[in-house]
């Protein structure tokens, strides 16, 4: 009895092979499918994992960013005082910044991809667990720490 699910149950991998291949179990396909397959898996994998530590480095560059324009803003008006258009100060200070946000940007991807490290999933197998008297399940798991009482004087 054949209990592995199809291809199509994975989403993208039944994609990857093809239609035809949609209603095959994994376990039925030949190895050079195999490795193809979980070629394609880890590509599109990295991909989203690339493409969220890029959106996460923009969102966070980018609120700080109109902060400091916001900053700006408010104190541009100090530029009359120096005998300076404020308007053209505005522009070439905003400029600045704007360039400085797509380089720190750039430098805050560029470390994040290499110091990124995929979190490893290691699931207990059942029988390692224990069911303990009070009927809680016990394992490997870190242990509570009893909150101490206090003692009132009297």
């Amino acid at each position: 009895m054949n209990t592995a699910a199809t291809l199509a149950e994975f989403g993208p991998a039944a994609a990857i092979l093809g239609d035809d291949l949609a209603q095959t179990a994994p376990g039925n396909l030949s190895e050079e499918q195999r490795e193809q397959l979980i070629a394609e898996l880890g590509h599109e994998r990295l991909n989203s994992i690339q493409r969220d530590l890029l959106l996460r480095a923009i969102t966070d560059q980018w609120v700080e960013y109109l902060t400091k324009v916001e900053a700006l803003r408010v104190s541009i008006g100090l530029e009359a005082y120096a005998q300076r258009d404020p308007l053209v100060q505005y522009r070439r200070q905003a400029s600045e910044m704007f360039q400085l946000l797509m380089s720190d940007i750039r430098s805050q991807v560029v470390s994040r991809v290499f110091a990124y490290q995929p979190r490893r999933w290691n699931a207990e197998p059942l029988g390692s667990m224990e069911v303990a008297p009070s009927g809680t399940v016990t394992g490997k798991t870190k242990p509570t720490k009893a909150k101490k009482k206090r003692r009132r004087h009297k």
